[in-house]
């Protein structure tokens, strides 16, 4: 018998809210062991990028406290909040949430680099 098992091909997905970001268990997982996240925008790949940051690079002044965004890690999602991260992803790339209440993206975590890339031309409908 030449069997083809089938793996469950858990996928990263963000959910971009007009107030917060929302990653579900598979993306969260990721950054669990972070204390912070420091969050940006590449153009050229048209992606919000999620770093995880940890307490000692915090203490050791690596990065400044308002340069970082906090994360709740919950047993199903994670989620970033601050109507001021979405406002500046829109200024970049146009979420119109007068249209819809929310955005879902397919992400993926890159090991080397510790972080997420959320891929705002790959939206999940």
């Amino acid at each position: 018998m030449d069997v083809q098992w089938f793996s469950t091909g858990l996928q990263g997905v963000a959910t971009i809210y007009e107030t917060n970001i929302t990653l579900n268990t598979v993306a969260s997982n990721y950054l669990k062991n972070f204390y912070t996240t420091m969050i940006g925008y590449d153009p050229d790949s048209d992606t919000v990028i999620i770093k995880g940051i940890t307490k000692e690079e915090i203490t050791l002044g690596l990065f400044k406290d308002y340069d970082t965004h906090s994360i709740s890690i919950k047993p199903s999602y994670g989620r970033i909040n601050g109507k001021k991260i979405i406002e500046n992803i829109n200024a970049f790339h146009h979420l119109d949430f007068s249209e819809k209440k929310y955005y879902k993206f397919n992400c993926e975590w890159y090991q080397k680099e510790k972080y997420l890339k959320i891929y705002l031309n790959k939206e999940v409908i």
